[in-house]
Formats: structure tokens, sequence, C-alpha cells
């Protein structure tokens, strides 16, 4: 059992700095930076329930970081107990269970969740900026990833006045993504209000690669502004395919990559946001779409040719690894980037080239006899040789979680993996679709 306990640190110019230290020696400190989130969009005291948002959510992704999986008693899974200071103790306590199902699902663990009152106050009084002219109607995700993208401009494309939320940690890359895109969506909508709010949460040790508590933080940075902005409802775009995330071998089954937007994380999540009396919704348009077919769909075809290889789909977060043979922020070997080559080579197939990722898709480039990195690909080849029936997928999908409209998300799923091998057909050396036979 890993037990947390958090206390205050000097926060000098930051709008909170938490020390985590655990009963095993782990220790860590949280820093939580909205730059100017205050200044041009939060003007007044945020809401106390938004400030608990933000900091539950922060202090999870950075407990999640600490500890590594590796001192679990199965290597993965951790039972992890917290109290976490809040401003409404009741309230939290009476949304544990669905808080503690979200959690446990999301990031593969055993969560003991306690509450207590606040002893000081996280929030300080800060001098406030000019107040903006403007105003939000939509607050979307943006993490400068192809499927975030896609959204924007399908958003931008019908609606206005909307704020891009976005979150930075260590790496540098999120940021030298976000900028260009962003830059270029407001060109092309030069009459529209597009404003992004960006937060830097970061901790200054991490432990744990996997990051799987990286995705709540995401949300609870965008009902931190919905709150405190009146906004009911927040878009977070994501293709079906990672949405569901099925485990692709069986010592896969507990380390799915992400689950930010499956519809079981998000059921339970959003009944822990009903118990706080959080009247705002999460929403995922593209659940029962492919990647490929968010391409195809997008709104605005010009724009998303233009700028669909200029995003970021890496699960490497844009962090280099050694062998890389490309100046490249995506790999071009891991899930992720297998499926974002798909989709765009569903899109045009002139757009995907192997110049675009540190990897081609190649035996020379990708070692199938001894390089980790054709574990992803051996992992991707097992499933799909399986070929798994309508019936079969729905059964897998309910392994993980009971959803409503399983036979949908089956039928999508069927899309999905035919994109994936009409890609390596067409892309792949003789030895990495010999993988796949």
């Amino acid at each position: 059992m890993f037990i947390i306990k958090i206390e205050p640190h000097n926060r000098g110019k930051e709008l909170l700095k938490l020390h985590l230290s655990s009963n095993t020696g782990l220790e860590t400190i949280l820093t939580i930076n909205p730059y100017s989130c205050f200044n041009q969009y939060i003007q007044s005291d945020p809401n106390p329930i938004s400030l608990d948002v933000l900091y539950f959510t922060s202090i999870i992704y950075a407990i999640d970081k600490l500890i590594p999986r590796i001192e679990a008693n199965d290597n993965w899974s951790r039972d992890i107990t917290v109290s976490i200071p809040v401003n409404n103790k009741k309230l939290w306590e009476s949304s544990i269970v669905p808080l503690k199902l979200a959690l446990d699902f999301l990031t593969g663990d055993n969560w003991i969740l306690v509450f207590e009152d606040i002893k000081e106050p996280y929030y300080i009084n800060r001098q406030k900026g000019l107040f903006p002219n403007d105003f939000f109607s939509t607050i979307c995700l943006f993490s400068g990833g192809l499927d975030s993208l896609s959204g924007v401009i399908d958003i931008v494309d019908e609606e206005d006045n909307i704020l891009l939320i976005s979150h930075i940690d260590g790496s540098g890359a999120s940021k030298q993504i976000q900028e260009p895109l962003i830059k270029k969506i407001k060109s092309a909508y030069s009459s529209k209000n597009i404003q992004q709010s960006v937060f830097h949460v970061y901790t200054n040790k991490n432990n744990e690669p996997t990051t799987r508590g990286r995705s709540i933080l995401f949300h609870g940075l965008a009902i931190f502004h919905a709150i405190n902005l009146g906004v009911k409802e927040i878009i977070a775009s994501e293709n079906g395919v990672i949405s569901i995330n099925l485990p692709l071998t069986p010592s896969r089954t507990c380390s799915n990559s992400t689950k930010t937007m499956h519809p079981y994380f998000l059921k339970k999540f959003q009944e822990a946001l009903t118990l706080l009396e959080i009247d705002v919704n999460i929403k995922n348009p593209y659940l029962l779409k492919t990647k490929g077919e968010m391409l195809i769909e997008n709104k605005n075809p010009f724009l998303i040719r233009e700028l669909a290889t200029k995003s970021l789909s890496c699960s490497h977060g844009g962090g280099h690894t050694k062998g890389w043979n490309r100046k490249s922020y995506n790999c071009g070997y891991c899930i992720p980037c297998t499926i974002r080559r798909a989709s765009i080579h569903k899109l045009d197939a002139l757009l995907d080239k192997d110049e675009d990722y540190g990897h081609g898709l190649n035996a020379l480039e990708i070692n199938l006899r001894k390089n980790r990195k054709r574990l992803d690909l051996l992992a991707l080849s097992y499933f799909l040789k399986r070929n798994l029936n309508l019936k079969e997928l729905k059964r897998e999908i309910n392994l993980m979680a009971k959803l409503d409209n399983t036979n949908d998300i089956a039928l999508m799923l069927e899309r999905g993996y035919i994109e994936i091998k009409e890609y390596i057909e067409a892309k792949g050396d003789s030895s990495i679709k010999r993988l796949f036979l």
C-alpha cells in the first residue's frame, strides 16, 4: 500500500506548489502554473469547486507519475491511499464511489480516496488584469494531436467564441506543435474569436513513465474553465478506435495506453461531477468514427490536408528516443503513430510519407528481431491476424466494460482495423507485411 501525504510548498509566483511524499520514501513537488489564465479569461476569484477539481486532478496526475508500477505486487496495479484537502468535504465524500470507479478504470490501480477540509487557502488573491471583451460559448480540449486538431477545425467552422484548453508538462514539444497549428486556424478563420488557455502542470521527479492519470488532468483543466466561464459543455475529440482501445494481446489487458475518452470512464466521471453539483457535460462527437473518417469528413478539407502532418500523435509525447532516423516528433512505429499514418493514408496516400516520421515502415528502421521498437507492431499483427468477427469484437468490448451501443462501436472498430491493414499493405516492406499475413 502506498500512502501519500500532501503538504503546502513555497509557491513563489506559481498558482500552487505542493509537496507530495509516500510512506516508501518517494517525494515530488507538484507545480501548477496557469500562465495568463487569470489575466485574460478568469478575472474574478475562481469558484471554490473549480479549484477543487483543478487541484484534485493535478494531484492524481502527480501521484501517478510519482509511484513506479514496478513496485506494485504485480508490477502494474498499485494500491494508493491519499487524503486530499478540499473546500467542501461532504460534497466530495458523496462522489467517492463513481470517482474511484473512474480512477481505477483509468489507471488500472486501486485508489482509496479520503477528503479533508482545507487548513489554509489553496488560492491567493492576485492582482486583476483588464476585463476582456471576449466571451466563450464553447470549450474544446486541444493537445496538438491529429484528433484534437480535426475536432477544433470542425467546431471553428461552425461556431464562434471558442476557448481551447491545453496542457504542457515537462516536454516543450506540445507548445512547439500547438502554436503554429493555432496560428494557421486563426488565419483561416480570421473573423472568429479563437483563444487558447495554457496550463503548465508538472512534477520535478517522474518515477513512472506511463502517465495514465494524465487523462483526468486534461478534463480537470477544461472543467475549471467551464465552471468559471459559465460554459455547460466541453468538447474532447478522439477517434473511436483509440477511445475504446481494445488490448492487442493478453499481456496488454491492463496496460492500454489511454482511456481518456473511453465511454465507461466518462460515464463514471460524469456521475461524480453530478454529485459534485457541477453542471458540465464532456462530449466526444467522434466515438463512432475512425481516425480516417474524422479526416475525410472534416468540414474544412483544405485546412486539414495542410495541417494533418504537422500535428503530434506519438505515444512518446514528442520525446525523441535513441535511433530515430529523421528529425520528427512522431516516431512512426508506436500504436498511435500507426493509426495516425493509416488515417492520413486514407485521406490521401500521397500525404503519408516516411520522411515525416522518425522511422519508416520497414525492417531496416524497425528491427524485427531484437529491437524493442518492434513490440508494438508484433502486438498489432497478433491482434489483427485474429480477424475477429462482429460478435467477437462485441465480446472484447464488453470484457473491458459494459457499454450501451456495443454493436455500433464494434462496426466502427471493424472499419478502423481495415484502415490499418490497408495502410500496412500499401506502405510496409515485405518483412512488415509478412507479419500481418
